[in-house]
């Protein structure tokens, strides 16, 4: 479920891309560390990828998900990113609004992220890129691979760097709501 696009646009749009680099779609599947089989459900829209999926895939792509969901029409010029411009993707997990997107000159990409609590943890992911937060509300469970797993709180924050295996995940039966900043904007 991805708001603004539907599976299928969002299914069309990865495709596209896949073509554009060359790569079957076993090779997609490959680089972003998933089965051949989800990326030809993403593709037809047969259904959705988790948000932490999509990541992966664009990643393997060489986009991000804010590049990916931009919205090309709405432009935007200066300082100012117009919250009618910001574009809200989510799934039964998480909901991300792109606060900061791609644009000449800027380096970073910054998310306002709700994360909802699940019975099952979300998959590990390893990004192209450091990332930062800030929890604004809630707790949030951050899992570094081969670390301790740290409970954070309204207050706290955290950063990444790139190439790390983690996850973050709500604590506590109530979402958890953060600023999440990716350096650098296109990884």
């Amino acid at each position: 479920m991805f708001n603004p696009s539907s599976a299928k646009d969002v299914g069309v749009r990865i495709q596209s891309l896949r073509k554009r680099y060359g790569l079957s779609m076993r090779e997609l599947a490959r680089k972003a560390e998933v089965s051949a089989a989800m990326i030809s459900y993403a593709e037809r829209g047969v259904s959705s990828l988790s948000l932490t999926t999509l990541q992966k895939v664009l990643a393997a792509l060489g986009t991000s998900m804010a590049e990916f969901f931009a919205d090309k029409e709405a432009g935007g010029e200066g300082p100012v990113f117009a919250r009618e411009q910001m574009r809200v993707v989510s799934d039964p997990e998480r909901t991300y609004t792109i606060l900061l997107g791609k644009r000449p000159g800027v380096q970073v990409e910054m998310f306002d992220e709700h994360i909802r609590p699940s019975k099952q943890k979300p998959e590990f992911e390893k990004l192209n890129c450091d990332i930062a937060g800030y929890v604004l509300a809630g707790t949030l469970a951050l899992d570094v691979k081969g670390k301790e797993k740290r409970t954070l709180r309204t207050g706290d924050a955290f950063y990444v760097t790139k190439g790390t295996t983690h996850r973050g995940y709500a604590l506590g039966g109530e979402e958890a709501r953060l600023i999440t900043v990716y350096y650098p904007a296109s990884y």
